[in-house]
């Protein structure tokens, strides 16, 4: 029989460290991006792939050549164009990926590959293929009318995406996470993700975030899901927070890490959000990219859609 000690240390083997994909391409944004996981996974268990995607030289030039030998000529220039642009990205992503070593605890890689096609179609193929937990970019600053399609690359992503997705914005954050929680399976598929990634984290505050219905009979509750367990008694309660509970603890998220906060509301679950995230100054939002049923469309004024587009200063992270 195994002690506790044991048992606790062979959880620990068995846990897989999370893998996310750093979208990086020199800009302001990518700076962002980058800046966000030195200070919110500072000395933290994470694994890091730095994605750069360049433009092959042979796709920029206009010049048609009906002489062979020029044709070669021209076609030996490319090439030796695309190996310097290549290996330049190459020396800049191994200066990025040395810096991010310094600040987090798990293993660091980088990776350039020329495109191939849509900039977000090759994000997302590498992505799949390489099985990462999630994709990390900066957003751009949103104009009025830029607010609705959230960046070319970005709404193709996010329309596109099986894979969570962290959209950086502000310039400070701290290690609080405010988790919007839906019930059914879209709210446990978040628990999941929030569990497992930030079971690794030493300094995480995470507050799981419920609204009751507007007219519900319970007004509010703070506590554990333990506690909400035997508080609520409806069966729906019952059974999501069962799950939940259950997802906690298999991913390995110590207890004292979280608190469950519910509450009725009556602006609606996006100004509910927005106005405990404010309140508690949480700079890393997590919500699921649809609510309950699938008519509602991320792009169609949702929860997610709502709370994104308003906060200039804070990251959101969408599950899928």
């Amino acid at each position: 029989m195994f002690s506790q000690t044991q048992a606790y240390e062979k959880q620990e083997i068995n846990k897989v460290t999370p893998h996310v994909l750093l979208c990086y391409d020199g800009s302001p944004s990518s700076y962002r991006a980058l800046a966000y996981l030195k200070q919110v996974f500072y000395q933290t268990e994470l694994n890091i792939t730095v994605l750069k995607l360049i433009e092959h030289p042979d796709k920029t030039s206009s010049q048609w050549e009906t002489s062979l030998i020029k044709k070669f000529k021209r076609e030996d220039e490319i090439e030796k164009k695309a190996r310097e642009v290549f290996l330049n990205a190459e020396k800049e992503l191994k200066n990025v990926a040395s810096s991010l070593e310094k600040y987090v605890r798990g293993k660091v890689f980088f990776k350039v590959q020329f495109r191939v096609g849509h900039l977000a179609e090759d994000i997302l193929r590498i992505a799949r293929e390489n099985l990462f937990d999630g994709i990390v970019v900066g957003r751009r600053g949103l104009s009025k009318l830029s607010t609705y399609f959230i960046g070319g690359v970005t709404h193709r992503l996010l329309e596109k995406c099986c894979l969570p997705i962290w959209l950086i914005r502000g310039e400070r954050w701290n290690k609080k996470f405010l988790v919007g929680l839906d019930l059914g399976e879209m709210g446990l598929r978040v628990v999941d993700y929030v569990s497992f990634v930030l079971s690794f984290h030493p300094e995480a505050e995470i507050t799981f975030f419920h609204i009751f219905y507007p007219f519900s009979s319970k007004k509010s509750f703070e506590g554990s899901f333990s506690e909400a367990l035997k508080e609520l008694k409806h069966p729906e309660y019952q059974d999501f927070l069962t799950k939940a509970n259950n997802l906690i603890l298999e991913n390995g998220l110590p207890k004292e890490k979280i608190r469950l906060i519910m509450k009725r509301g009556f602006l609606g679950p996006a100004a509910e959000i927005i106005k405990m995230a404010k309140k508690g100054d949480y700079s890393t939002i997590v919500l699921g990219r649809r609510g309950r049923g699938s008519l509602t469309k991320f792009f169609l004024g949702s929860v997610s859609h709502k709370v994104t587009t308003y906060f200039e200063d804070r990251t959101v992270w969408l599950v899928i």
